[in-house]
């Protein structure tokens, strides 16, 4: 079978999808189903959906049904996860320069500023917050309503909502056989069952090379490092009860059924850190290889990967 790819750059990351020859034409319409998305969810574009509801806190907005199922699902990985998957960590991503201009640099690079970075990225929440004991996010599903009390960012899983809606796309189409890569977040699939698209895990400390591939048909992998998105010593996988970048792990790969589950977990257990990243997945049957700051590897026993010296 002759496979054709096209490519484009979508919500900051390079999206590529490979298709039969004969269905090449419909990467225009995945393509469109990203942009979509992007001018809907991004929290960098300000006429986003998601940024006016960000824009105005403690009242009641009207929002779309697929809004709502994702702040839902959200909240679902959150509980799962015990916390560790946490929509409500956009100011702390902003404090620290990843903002809706890219900075990628802490707001000020004084010595004092470094100093008392925990507690000004504390009060900042604490001034958003005035009652911290409420709720920061309440959904009216009937009714298709959002409260804010805190401004949510839905990065940690929005690649794999992507993937999931590429695959839904493709599906509809009849297609059977395809690859969706986005940003290193895959869902591939072959109609032979025998079959699979193999698929390189980037080194963490050079993507250049690969510390292993795995074959993958009808299942989705997703990635977490900081390496493609650091600045100096900070990067954007935040851990949600420090709000500071975590630094016990330099990458995990995670397997699931779904985009969106596996972009999940890797955002969550890569933030849990490293043992308790572990814990969380052997708690929850997650298929996962995560790898420490000190290079010391965990690989799961449903984690079928042929790892490269």
């Amino acid at each position: 079978m002759n496979f054709l790819s096209r490519e484009g750059e979508y919500l900051g990351s390079h999206f590529e999808i490979k298709l039969p020859e004969e269905h090449v034409s419909l990467c225009d319409e995945c393509f469109a189903e990203l942009k979509r998305i992007e001018q809907e969810y991004s929290r960098f574009l300000d006429m986003s959906e998601l940024s006016k509801v960000n824009s105005k806190l403690g009242v009641w907005h009207n929002v779309s049904p697929e809004f709502v199922s994702l702040v839902k699902k959200a909240l679902e990985f959150n509980k799962l996860t015990n916390g560790n998957f946490d929509i409500t960590l956009k100011l702390s991503l902003d404090s620290l320069g990843y903002d809706k201009n890219y900075s990628f640099s802490v707001k000020s690079e004084d010595k004092k500023y470094k100093k008392n970075l925990i507690s000004r990225i504390h009060n900042k929440i604490r001034d958003t917050l005035k009652n911290s004991l409420t709720n920061p996010v309440i959904l009216d599903e009937k009714h298709n309503k959002i409260l804010l009390r805190k401004e949510i960012e839905l990065g940690g899983f929005g690649k794999g909502y992507c993937l999931d809606q590429l695959s839904k796309i493709l599906e509809s189409k009849g297609v059977k056989n395809y690859y969706i890569n986005g940003g290193g977040d895959i869902y591939a699939k072959k109609e032979d069952k025998d079959d699979s698209w193999t698929i390189l895990l980037e080194h963490p400390d050079d993507p250049e090379r690969a510390i292993g591939q795995i074959n993958l048909n009808g299942m989705a992998i997703a990635g977490s490092a900081p390496n493609r998105r650091r600045w100096g010593k900070y990067h954007h996988l935040l851990n949600s009860k420090t709000k500071l970048p975590q630094d016990s792990v330099k990458c995990i790969f995670v397997l699931a059924k779904t985009g969106i589950e596996a972009d999940a977990h890797a955002t969550s257990l890569f933030t849990a850190g490293f043992e308790e990243g572990i814990e969380l997945a052997n708690k929850l049957s997650i298929d996962i290889l995560i790898v420490s700051r000190e290079d010391k590897m965990y690989v799961s026993p449903g984690f079928k990967v042929e790892l490269f010296n």
